[in-house]
């Protein structure tokens, strides 16, 4: 693929942009006295909100994520080659899996978890689930569900749902960025998975999971080494930030977590620092002038402004002070 055939996608992102909501938009959010009033902000942006509907029901991921839904739609409409959007979307696919395949080894109606965005349709992933076999999905995923299948009815564990799923995620976005080529996609990829196994350790260390557990929910696609992190994590999480991600580019960022942290790091915080990471290396994708890095800048900006509405709207539905939602927003992009 060749970097000028995103010129005209490019283009037609800055029109997008337009459309993000911007500080100030999220100021007014903050400001206001109620949930309606939060609301009524953000009828007067992109986002299709009955205020009506929203405040009786509280079911804010229902315009939400239909906004969410439309964006990638178009993205998928404009841009060259489809593998850049599912970079982002194929989460959704394994997040229905792992939907379906709890329904299939509780018998419990988990309908209302699905998310019908991605390449893949619910109606096609939940086939998948029924006879463990498809001709339309990647092989990827079809060992995954098999794999995950085959193991609960060996262990009867619910939660080979999530860490099959998970696993074969990166597996999976691992493919799409190889075959892709692109060095900046792939900086990006190992940036994002090697970040979330830092986080899955550090949850793991703080719980005194085992050593055979972290083996199972580590993936190995990142460009840090699954068993060098186990190895790290016997000394505990300042030990595997100190000897795995000290020489990454993001490293100062980690450094300040450790300077604040003794023995055990707090996760939440790990959590939006990985974020403003991401947000870093996304802030300078978004200036290529060619090439899909723009277009994965967007949909990480789309997704995280998706994130800060929820937060303000379920923080002035339960009278949360102010301070406490700006602490836990993502960064805002700006254009």
């Amino acid at each position: 693929m060749q970097d000028t055939q995103y010129k005209g996608v490019n283009t037609q992102l800055r029109i997008y942009e337009t459309k993000l909501l911007t500080r100030e938009d999220f100021e007014k959010m903050l400001r206001a006295e109620d949930l309606a009033e939060a609301l009524d902000v953000l009828k007067s942006t992109d986002y299709p909100v009955d205020v009506t509907e929203a405040i009786e029901h509280k079911n804010f991921d229902k315009f939400l994520l239909s906004h969410l839904k439309d964006m990638y739609n178009e993205l998928y409409q404009v841009t060259p080659d489809s593998e850049v959007i599912q970079i982002h979307t194929l989460r959704y696919s394994y997040h229905n899996l792992k939907v379906l395949l709890k329904q299939r080894f509780t018998g419990m109606d988990l309908e209302h978890l699905l998310i019908p965005i991605g390449k893949y349709p619910v109606t096609t992933l939940r086939n998948l689930v029924n006879t463990e076999q498809s001709e339309k999905l990647n092989p990827i995923m079809v060992e995954g569900v098999t794999e995950a299948i085959a193991d609960y009815e060996t262990y009867k564990r619910v939660e080979a749902a999530d860490v099959f799923m998970d696993t074969y995620y990166y597996k999976h976005m691992r493919t799409i960025t190889d075959r892709l080529n692109d060095p900046t996609i792939t900086k990006m990829a190992d940036a994002i998975i090697d970040l979330d196994n830092l986080s899955t350790v550090v949850r793991s260390i703080n719980q005194k999971k085992s050593r055979s557990f972290l083996h199972t929910v580590l993936s190995s696609s990142g460009s840090i080494s699954k068993h060098a992190i186990i190895e790290a994590a016997q000394e505990g999480s300042i030990a595997v930030l100190n000897q795995l991600y000290m020489e990454k580019p993001y490293a100062k960022k980690l450094e300040d977590i450790m300077v604040s942290s003794k023995n055990d790091i707090d996760p939440m915080v790990l959590d939006k620092v990985i974020d403003e990471i991401v947000h870093d290396l996304m802030d300078e994708a978004k200036l290529q002038a060619f090439g899909p890095m723009p277009v994965m800048a967007y949909m990480f900006a789309l997704e995280k402004e998706i994130t800060n509405i929820r937060l303000i709207l379920v923080g002035k539905d339960n009278k949360i002070d102010n301070a406490i939602i700006r602490e836990r927003m993502r960064p805002i992009y700006e254009s």
